[in-house]
C-alpha cells in the first residue's frame, strides 16, 4: 500500500475535526507526543493548507487560529492546551508570531470574503510594525507589549515581518515606511561572510551564537521580496547569505545542511552559546523545517539571479525533504543528529538532538537533561516542507543490487562464559571502576554517571536503558555479580511500549536503539517477561526500503542503527525479513579503501566498518574482501596507540573501540597492542571511571564499557560472540 500524500497525511494526520493541531506526533494521529498548540502551527496551516480553492477547509483553520486571541489584549497567544485554555509560558509577543498570526487572517478573510477579518489583520499589522521598531527591534515583549522581555533582535524575526508586511501591503505610507526600516535593519545583520543570527541588546553582532540557517534561509526570503519593492542590493545581500550556507553549513560525508555554524564559520559543538544568554543544545543538527525554507530562499534567488548553484542549492535541500518523507505511513521526520567526535566532526548517527532546552516541543526529560528523537513529525515541519515541495507523495527507494553473495561465515554463538580471564593485574584500578561503576546505581537500573544533580553538561544517575546495558556488560566482562537480576529486569521491561520496540524510560518513544539494550540486557540475563513477538514486529518495521534499518519504522537508514536492530533480532532468534537487501545495503556502503561509511557514499570511518563488519559476521556470512579491511583499520593506529575514527582525523576514544572491535570480531589484533593497552588505561580518572582524555573528569558508563570492553579484547581475554553482539 502506498503511502498517503503529505498534504493527505496532514489533513488525516495532524488536524482534527475543528482545524485544530497539536504540535507533535509520533508515527501518525494514533500517537501525539505533544497535544499542546501553538499559534505559529496554526497561523502556518491557514497560510499553506488555507485559500479559495477549500473555503471550508480555510473556514476551520480560521476559526481554529482565532482560538488563539486574547480578549483581553492585542494579539494573540502563543501556546494554548489542549483543550484550549491559554498556557501562562504563552502569554507573551513574539514579533514574528503575531506576524503569522495577522498574515494569516489576511489570507484567509480575503479567500473568504470577510473584509471584517482583513480589516483587523491590517490594524493589528500597522499596530506591530510600529511598535517593534520603537522598542528597538526585540526578540520578545510581554503580554501587554509594553515590557522588554528578550531585548535581542533576532534576524529570523525581522525576516518574518518583512514576509507579512509586504504579503498583506496596502499601499499606506506607514507600511511602506516599515518596509523601509526593516531593510535598512536587515543591513545591520550583515558580516563579512553571511549574517548574523542575532544583534544584542546593544544593536551589536552577536558573534557567541554565530550563523544560523534559518534565519539566512528566511533573511533570503525577505531580501528576495524587498528586491520587488526596489530595494538595492537586496538580491546580492540575498545570494550572499545563500552562498555562506552552501559553503560552510554542508553535513561532512552525508546529504544536508547543519542548523548552525560559529562565527568562524565551522559547524562544531558549542557548550557556551548553549549556556550562556539564549541556552539551547551545544550540538548541531539537520532539521528538515530549515531545509524546506532554504529550498524555498534558494529556489527563489535562483529564479531572479540565474545563479546555477543557488538552484543546485535548492534541489539538495528539497532532496532532504524527500529524503526524510516516511515512505510507509506519510509524512516527514524532524531530522537527524550526531555524536561529534571532535568538536568539529560528527561521525556517529543519532535520531535524537540531545540537551536540548526543557520545555522544547516533542522533548522528553531524562535526569537533568532533555532529548527530542527525529522520528517524531512535528506539525512545522509538515506545514513548511508542503509549503516548499509542494504536495508530494513520498519515493520508495529500492535496495542496491548484490552483485555476488557472500561466503559463509560461522560463528558460534555460545555465551557460557564471557571473558577467559581477568585483565592484568596493574593494567588498571579495577577496585576503584567497580566502586565508580556500581554507584550509577538507580532504582532499579543504572545511570550514566554516579552525580545526582551535576552541573555543566553531565548526565545524572537517573536510569537509563542505554546505561543498564554498559553496566551489566562490563560486570558480567569483569565476572562480578550482577546485583538483583529480577529488579534489573523488571525496570528494563517497564520501559516497553504497546508498539513492541522498548524506550528509554517508561513512556518514552520506542528506538531500535533502546529496543537492542534492552533485549540485549534480557538475553545475557535470561529474562523472558516481555512481548517478544511485538518486540520483533516493531524491529522488522524499522527495516527501511533501502535494505538497512532505521531508528523507527519509516525512518531513514544508515549501518549503524541496522547493526542495532539486526543485533536484537538475533538476539530475539530472527534474522531481518529482507535479509539479501540489507546485505547489498551493506556492501554498498563499501569504499576502495577497504572501510565503510555509515551511509552508501559516505566516508570509511571507523564507527561504521565496526557495524557493517560485526553485523555480517552476526549474520554468519565474511566480510568482503576482509584483509583489506584489516589493514585499513591497522593504518589508522597513531603512534602513542589510538586509532583515528577516519584517514587524517584525530584519535577518538569511542573510534578506537570501534576499530579494536572491528580488528577483533574479523580475527586480528591492532599492530601495535601495548601501546594500545596503555592508551586506553590512560584515560581512567582518579574516581575510577573514564574519560575520553587524559586527566579530565570521568564521563559516562559508555566511556567505561568502551575501557573494559577494549582492554578484554586487546588481551584476547573476551569471547568472541560477546565481542559480536556486545556493541
Amino acid at each position: 500500500m502506498s503511502p498517503p500524500s503529505l498534504r493527505a497525511f496532514i489533513l488525516d494526520h495532524v488536524l482534527d475535526d475543528h482545524g485544530r493541531i497539536p504540535a507533535v506526533l509520533g508515527r501518525d494521529a494514533t500517537d501525539v507526543v505533544t497535544a499542546d498548540r501553538t499559534l505559529r502551527d496554526a497561523a502556518l496551516a491557514v497560510l499553506t493548507l488555507g485559500g479559495p480553492h477549500d473555503r471550508p477547509l480555510t473556514a476551520r483553520l480560521l476559526g481554529a487560529l482565532q482560538e488563539f486571541r486574547d480578549s483581553d489584549a492585542d494579539g494573540w497567544h502563543e501556546l494554548l492546551d489542549v483543550t484550549g485554555v491559554p498556557h501562562v509560558p504563552g502569554q507573551v509577543r513574539t514579533p514574528a508570531d503575531q506576524a503569522l498570526a495577522a498574515w494569516a487572517c489576511h489570507h484567509a478573510g480575503t479567500a473568504l470574503g470577510l473584509a471584517d477579518v482583513v480589516a483587523d489583520a491590517r490594524a493589528q499589522l500597522r499596530r506591530l510594525t510600529a511598535l517593534v521598531p520603537a522598542k528597538g527591534w526585540p526578540a520578545r515583549l510581554d503580554r501587554m507589549s509594553t515590557t522588554v522581555v528578550d531585548g535581542a533582535s533576532s534576524l529570523a524575526q525581522t525576516a518574518v515581518l518583512v514576509l507579512a508586511a509586504q504579503a498583506t501591503d496596502d499601499g499606506s505610507a506607514d507600511r511602506s515606511a516599515f518596509l523601509a526600516a526593516a531593510a535598512e535593519h536587515l543591513e545591520r545583520f550583515l558580516s563579512e561572510d553571511g549574517a548574523w543570527a542575532y544583534l544584542t541588546p546593544r544593536g551589536e553582532p552577536d558573534t557567541l551564537h554565530g550563523y544560523r540557517l534559518r534565519a539566512g534561509a528566511l533573511a533570503a526570503l525577505a531580501w528576495a521580496a524587498l528586491d520587488e519593492r526596489g530595494v538595492e542590493s537586496a538580491s546580492a545581500y540575498a545570494t550572499k547569505v545563500l552562498h555562506h550556507i552552501r559553503t560552510v553549513h554542508p553535513h561532512v560525508g552525508a546529504r544536508g545542511f547543519w542548523d548552525r555554524a560559529d562565527a568562524g564559520s565551522q559547524v562544531r559543538v558549542d557548550p557556551l552559546s548553549a549556556c550562556h544568554g539564549r541556552p539551547g543544545s551545544p550540538f548541531p543538527a539537520k532539521l528538515v523545517a530549515d531545509h524546506a525554507l532554504l529550498a524555498l530562499a534558494a529556489g527563489k534567488l535562483a529564479d531572479l539571479t540565474d545563479d546555477v548553484a543557488l538552484k543546485e542549492l535548492s534541489e539538495a535541500a528539497g532532496a532532504e525533504l524527500d529524503r526524510y518523507a516516511d515512505p510507509q505511513a506519510g509524512g516527514v521526520f524532524q531530522g537527524q543528529g550526531s555524536w561529534f567526535s571532535t568538536p568539529v566532526d560528527p561521525t556517529v548517527p543519532l535520531a535524537r538532538h540531545v540537551m536540548v532546552p526543557p520545555r522544547t516541543a516533542g522533548a522528553f526529560a531524562v535526569g537533568n537533561t532533555s532529548y527530542v528523537p527525529f522520528h517524531e513529525k512535528h506539525a512545522e515541519t509538515q506545514l513548511l516542507a508542503l509549503w516548499a515541495v509542494g504536495d508530494r507523495t513520498p519515493a520508495v527507494p529500492s535496495a542496491p543490487a548484490l552483485a555476488e553473495p557472500l561466503a559463509p561465515h560461522p560463528i558460534e554463538s555460545d555465551l557460557s562464559r564471557v571473558s577467559t580471564a581477568r585483565l592484568s593485574d596493574g593494567l588498571i584500578d579495577l577496585p576503584g571502576y567497580l566502586r565508580w561503576l556500581r554507584s550509577t546505581a538507580s532504582g532499579l537500573g543504572y545511570g550514566l554517571t554516579p552525580y545526582r544533580s551535576p552541573l555543566g553538561l553531565r548526565s545524572d544517575r537517573t536510569a537509563q536503558t542505554f546505561s543498564v546495558l554498559h553496566v551489566v556488560s562490563d560486570l558480567m566482562a569483569l565476572d562480578e555479580p550482577v546485583p538483583d537480576p529480577e529488579g534489573l529486569l523488571a525496570g528494563v521491561f517497564a520501559t516497553q511500549n504497546p508498539d513492541g520496540g522498548f524506550g528509554e524510560q517508561p513512556g518514552l518513544l520506542s528506538e531500535a536503539f533502546t529496543t537492542y539494550c534492552a533485549v540485549l540486557t534480557a538475553k545475557v540475563l535470561g529474562g523472558e517477561g516481555y512481548d517478544r513477538e511485538r518486540c520483533v514486529e516493531f524491529l522488522q518495521a524499522c527495516q527501511h526500503p533501502e535494505g538497512g534499518f532505521g531508528n523507527a519504522p519509516g525512518y531513514p537508514c544508515d549501518s549503524w542503527h541496522s547493526n542495532l536492530a539486526v543485533l536484537a533480532l538475533h538476539a530475539l532468534g530472527e534474522r531481518p525479513a529482507r535479509e539479501n537487501d540489507l546485505v547489498a545495503y551493506f556492501v554498498s556502503c563499501r569504499n576502495d579503501d577497504g572501510g565503510y561509511g555509515n551511509q552508501p557514499g559516505s566516508p570509511s570511518d571507523t564507527f561504521a566498518t565496526f557495524r557493517v563488519v560485526d553485523t555480517l559476521i552476526a549474520l554468519g556470512l565474511r566480510p568482503p574482501r576482509m584483509e583489506q579491511t584489516i589493514e585499513w583499520l591497522r593504518g589508522l593506529q597513531t603512534e602513542s596507540g589510538g586509532f583515528r575514527y577516519r584517514t587524517g582525523a584525530p584519535e577518538s576514544f569511542v573510534g578506537s573501540y570501534h576499530a579494536i572491535a572491528a580488528l577483533y570480531v574479523m580475527g586480528a589484533q591492532p599492530a601495535d597492542v601495548p601501546a594500545c593497552l596503555a592508551w586506553i588505561a590512560a584515560r581512567q580518572s582518579s574516581d575510577g571511571g573514564f574519560s575520553r582524555l587524559p586527566g579530565g573528569p570521568s564521563e559516562t558508563t559508555d566511556e567505561g564499557f568502551i575501557a573494559i570492553q577494549a582492554l578484554h579484547m586487546l588481551e584476547q581475554k573476551l569471547n568472541p560472540y560477546w565481542a559480536v553482539i556486545m556493541t
